[in-house]
């Protein structure tokens, strides 16, 4: 059955489209066009900026919790994590179903406009979880947890490269999270065993030299950038301003809020500023935008998810346009400026008031109250966050997750 939004604008690296039909058929994008589609069921959005789904390029989901833990500037990611597993906060995580954990984590994602995560931990780990979120989970992917040698038993990168190159997914890994010498030299064993390449997505990459960032740029490998918590666990973060000035493709990640941002809006407007006390100069938000979408598209080889055109996956996230510029509106956006997220051609999180097309799509839905304002969203998030409450025995408030509930 297609359906169509209508009115809305879609910024472009040209210019922006306005007063546009987006048609959606199944699972893809029937038609992006001026003219009105027509279908019987049709939501008007004139208010509405329309972007491909938001992708968060780096998270644990099974790591999703808060507060934040630690009491760095750490040398290396090791320490955090011994003070991450022997902290109050991590016992009591740990009495909570990893199901809820990820669900959790997935209600986080979907209700700021993001559509799909990268979620670094082995998929045997994941997969038992996969099929319950409410969002996509990167699945076909090839996997090292680092490159030192007290990396976590995640995969081997000589062969796990190789797997990424003939089933073409990307091959992630962990990389120079850190100052000590092994740190430093990671990139140099990536490369010298064979894993460097066009398939390769590096992580965090805080003790990359101008060296190392050619040897990626020439390989065509591409980096996740995770600044608010680098900032915390190092008070320090890659050199931003030169990955981007060597036109490296750069995308954003969260890492989770058990040690950096709370969520993905979150995270834009951190970098943002961040990036400007680096740099000294403005990070321009079509290009944040683009490493929240396009960027990860590429990195993670997501061939359908480049661009809101037809043809392409009809994973959409709609923001209220500010009245001033349409891709400023998606990074200063907060909860409330999430008007609608469409996920596989469905719509799964939006305003109350969009409850006539869940009910004509025929998708079962829940009514939330999210930061004082009724929501509907596909499945039971007052129901994971009472059983994460019962779980650890008090009610449990998670700001990512800011969804009333009585206990």
């Amino acid at each position: 059955m297609n359906w169509t939004i209508e009115g809305v604008t879609i910024p472009t690296s040209e210019d922006n489209l306005k007063n546009i039909s987006i048609e959606i058929g199944d699972d893809f994008i029937a038609s992006v066009s001026k003219k009105s589609a027509h279908t019987d069921i049709k939501l008007f959005m004139e208010n509405g900026v329309a972007v491909p789904g938001l992708i968060n390029g780096h998270d644990h989901l099974i790591g999703n919790y808060y507060p934040k833990i630690g009491h760095g500037p750490y040398e290396n990611w090791l320490p955090w994590d011994n003070d991450l597993k022997s902290s109050p906060v991590y016992r009591e995580r740990q009495q909570i179903e990893n199901r809820d954990l990820y669900l959790s984590a997935a209600y986080r994602h979907l209700i700021t406009g993001v559509t799909t995560v990268s979620d670094h931990i082995p998929p045997f780990v994941a997969e038992p979880f996969y099929d319950l979120l409410p969002i996509k989970a990167i699945r076909r992917y090839a996997l090292a947890h680092s490159l030192s040698s007290f990396a976590l038993n995640w995969g081997d990168p000589i062969s796990e490269y190789k797997r990424a190159l003939d089933n073409d997914i990307p091959f992630i890994t962990h990389i120079s999270e850190g100052f000590d010498d092994e740190s430093r030299s990671e990139l140099d064993v990536l490369d010298r065993k064979g894993a460097l390449g066009d398939h390769s997505v590096l992580v965090h990459g805080i003790a990359f030299s101008e060296q190392d960032m050619d040897r990626i740029k020439a390989a065509g490998a591409s980096v996740v950038w995770c600044g608010d918590s680098n900032m915390f666990m190092y008070n320090r973060t890659i050199n931003i301003g030169m990955l981007l000035d060597k036109g490296i493709n750069t995308c954003i990640g969260t890492d989770s809020p058990a040690s950096g941002g709370l969520n993905l809006l979150y995270e834009m407007k951190f970098d943002r500023t961040l990036y400007r006390k680096l740099t000294g100069k403005i990070l321009p938000d079509q290009k944040i935008v683009e490493m929240v979408t396009l960027n990860p598209a590429k990195a993670f080889r997501l061939y359908k998810n480049t661009g809101i055109k037809a043809g392409n996956l009809a994973d959409i996230a709609v923001f209220r346009h500010n009245g001033r510029n349409a891709w400023q509106s998606i990074v200063e956006a907060e909860f409330e400026d999430v008007l609608l997220v469409i996920i596989d051609g469905f719509p799964a999180y939006g305003k109350a008031e969009y409850s006539h097309i869940f009910d004509e799509l025929g998708v079962e839905y829940q009514h939330v109250i999210i930061k004082g304002e009724e929501r509907i969203i596909i499945g039971d998030p007052v129901g994971v966050m009472k059983r994460i409450s019962r779980a650890v025995g008090f009610k449990k408030e998670l700001p990512y997750l800011p969804v009333e509930f009585d206990f």
